[in-house]
């Protein structure tokens, strides 16, 4: 099997552009300013994922084979597991290692949160030294088929009725808490935060500040 190059991917995956926090628009006589409300302007540059989108949700082919044992862990030892060395046109439908087949559950320190361009929402992890991602798809993004559309809503639903979060900065949060996700394996791109394995809690299916 070939080796996976990330970098053709790397658009459809997560656009990295900031979006303008304001749009300016002429309009009418003399030149009259309109202004676009953030939020119109946000949903407009917000476009479901592409490159492994059917695991990303729980939608995937082999979703059915997920357990739905939780197996309580730490970030340690998700950072310690070898990711697959490629990544084949297989893989977007279908999961390939046995950590993507398992239901995990850390506690660990929520460094900050942010919306991405794909419509997850991108948390940052971070226990005694090691660091990981886990991501929230936007409802929209989620197909009606996954096993877990239900759970991937209220969770997020819980972290927007306690924050802003948006497609501009980071919000840094630092506060305990317990996620719980399915283990998910990404492609290396550079992504803030991310596991040194790119493995990440995708999607989350639980969240709770302690």
């Amino acid at each position: 099997m070939a080796k996976f190059n990330a970098k053709p991917f790397q658009g459809a995956m997560k656009r990295r552009t900031k979006p303008h926090l304001l749009a300016i628009v002429f309009a009418g006589f003399g030149g009259l300013l309109v202004s676009l409300s953030f939020p119109a302007a946000q949903a407009a540059t917000i476009t479901c994922g592409v490159w492994r989108w059917p695991v990303k949700t729980g939608s995937d082919a082999t979703r059915s084979l997920v357990s739905t044992t939780v197996h309580s862990t730490t970030i340690g030892y998700l950072d310690g597991r070898t990711p697959p060395p490629s990544f084949g046109s297989y893989a977007h439908d279908h999961r390939i290692k046995s950590q993507e087949f398992k239901t995990w559950q850390v506690r660990a320190t929520l460094v900050a949160l942010r919306e991405e361009d794909d419509g997850d929402i991108h948390v940052r992890l971070s226990s005694h030294g090691h660091r990981m991602i886990a991501e929230v798809p936007l409802g929209r993004c989620v197909s009606s088929a996954s096993r877990w559309k239900a759970q991937i809503a209220a969770a997020r639903h819980y972290l927007t009725s306690r924050y802003s979060i948006g497609l501009s900065d980071w919000i840094y949060v630092y506060r305990t808490v317990t996620v719980r996700g399915l283990g998910f394996f990404d492609a290396e791109h550079g992504v803030t935060g991310a596991a040194p394995n790119d493995i990440e809690l995708h999607p989350v299916i639980h969240i709770r500040f302690r």
